[in-house]
């Protein structure tokens, strides 16, 4: 089944024109796309309705027709499209809140009740993969900014998320960091993982997506 599925799908903020002309595409299994458009386009807005941001949070009239792996994104409960969608946003600390590296991973998993052992286990696999498992006892407050964004990732990661949405999660990061977080998400596409993101840079869209679609 196709994570997403778009057909003359559009939204509008109250009084306002719609964000985008009616969209079609289809995300197919274990692809890679980046949304493109000028600033204002609309890219963020598509990936909150994706996530079901919108409008479940943020009120927004839509049209046309938005399948989450064959259904609406409404149809499914938290923990249900928690296990469906991760998303990294723009800047880390809109999603951390924990006292520590490893708490802040956990978060997730707890919410979901799994079983102790498996969230050890799903904590360590993450914070090693983004290169943070030394910093677990740490207070995300002492990390650097690129840090705090690969632990934003480590705790979408954590999830196992079937679908990744990253919006411009590499453009607040420095050199090291980004090349981190980009050895990261090139090992995750080989390994099959569906990715939909925005990112300004074109060299970053070149090396991570297989197509691009404009908005």
């Amino acid at each position: 089944m196709n994570p997403l599925t778009l057909q003359n799908f559009t939204l509008t903020y109250s009084g306002e024109q719609p964000v985008f002309a009616p969209l079609s595409f289809t995300l197919q299994p274990g692809e890679a796309v980046a949304l493109g458009g000028e600033s204002g386009a609309g890219k963020s807005s598509l990936l909150h309705s994706v996530c079901g941001l919108v409008p479940g949070s943020i009120p927004a009239k839509t049209e046309g027709e938005l399948l989450l792996f064959g259904r609406p994104p409404a149809d499914y409960n938290h923990a249900e499209r928690t296990a469906l969608v991760g998303m990294v946003f723009q800047t880390a600390e809109t999603q951390l809140f924990c006292g520590t590296v490893e708490l802040e991973v956990a978060f997730g998993l707890e919410n979901l009740c799994m079983p102790r052992a498996q969230m050890q286990t799903r904590v360590r696999e993450s914070l090693e993969q983004v290169g943070l498992w030394e910093r677990r006892t740490e207070s995300p407050s002492r990390l650097s900014g690129g840090q705090k964004q690969l632990l934003a990732l480590a705790a979408a990661l954590a999830l196992r998320p079937r679908l990744l949405l990253l919006d411009e999660a590499l453009s607040q990061l420095d050199e090291q960091a980004c090349a981190r977080m980009m050895d990261v998400l090139l090992s995750l596409k080989r390994a099959g993982q569906t990715m939909l993101f925005v990112d300004h840079d074109e060299a970053r869209r070149r090396a991570l997506a297989d197509r691009e679609v404009l908005l």
